[in-house]
């Protein structure tokens, strides 16, 4: 085929249609359907610049639309819909979404993206040299977007325990890289998530570490004062739901406290040391009591 789908190139209007205008190189004719022209005011012999992709039979087919990324580029497009067997079809700023096929996916479906996701792409011909998005993998691929990012718009340094948008990137074996939005890619372990995380879900992450090579460590978790602050919140909403006392306390075993107040052993006895100190609650024989029932 010598017009390349994909790509921009510059053809001569040959002739109209009801549906829109043919466009040609010389050799092979495309059509410029009439919701393609971008108002743009057409006319026999005009040579315009068009882009060219895949209408919904595979055809080549032309628009004065703007792609977000052509062929071989790579960025990070919404997802607008869903097809079993076929997979996602996703925003490439044209009418004509485009796929990103099941085959290109993780086995697990629960990390697969849903709608409105962002995921990271490369547009490519499969086999029919028909347009496809590709999800970006290799580590190679991935630091060439990151440098590319980068010319356009430097890379801000982030501090420690500073809170930052994230977009799942890619999944491991013991956690998750994400890209940041000061373009960096973070890992974030699997211990430091509370949920499986979909690709290209984006969510608020904490930095929690700086490496020596200036690589970062991530958690979705709060610090642990904020987090004992929530808990002891969260201690006094029981008590006050329960008429100002609870049989829990410090001794009692910790599947009982994970079962009836849904946290941690560890984070219940911070949070009541926190509110015995404050004076706020009391123990006395295995129950656990707001100080003004006393």
């Amino acid at each position: 085929m010598s017009l390349l789908t994909g790509t921009y190139c510059d053809l001569t209007v040959e002739r109209d249609s009801p549906f829109g205008y043919f466009l040609s190189d010389g050799e092979e004719d495309v059509l410029l359907h009439f919701s393609e022209q971008n108002y743009q005011q057409v006319k026999i012999g005009d040579k315009l610049r068009v882009f060219l992709y895949n209408d919904h039979k595979g055809r080549a087919a032309a628009t004065l639309h703007t792609p977000l990324i052509t062929l071989g580029e790579t960025a990070f497009l919404e997802v607008k819909d869903y097809q079993a067997m076929m997979g996602f079809f996703l925003d490439n700023g044209l009418e004509k979404q485009i796929l990103l096929p099941i085959a290109d996916l993780p086995e697990d479906k629960a990390i697969w993206p849903s709608f409105g996701d962002t995921v990271l792409v490369k547009l490519v011909h499969d086999k029919q040299d028909r347009l496809l998005a590709s999800l970006v993998k290799e580590e190679e691929d991935i630091q060439l977007f990151l440098e590319k990012r980068a010319s356009q718009n430097p890379q801000r340094n982030l501090k420690m325990n500073e809170s930052v948008e994230g977009i799942v990137l890619k999944h491991l074996s013991v956690g998750t890289h994400l890209y940041l939005e000061n373009n960096q890619v973070g890992f974030l372990h699997r211990s430091e998530q509370n949920a499986d995380l979909r690709l290209g879900q984006k969510l608020q992450v904490r930095v929690s570490f700086i490496r020596e090579d200036g690589k970062l460590n991530l958690s979705v978790k709060p610090l642990k004062e904020e987090s004992r602050i929530e808990d002891s919140e969260r201690v006094l909403e029981i008590l006050e739901a329960r008429g100002g006392a609870m049989p829990y306390w410090d001794k009692t075993q910790p599947d009982i406290i994970m079962e009836k107040l849904e946290m941690s052993k560890a984070a219940f006895k911070r949070a009541l040391g926190k509110l015995m100190k404050e004076g706020l609650v009391y123990q006395e024989a295995g129950w656990t009591y707001l100080t003004k029932q006393k």
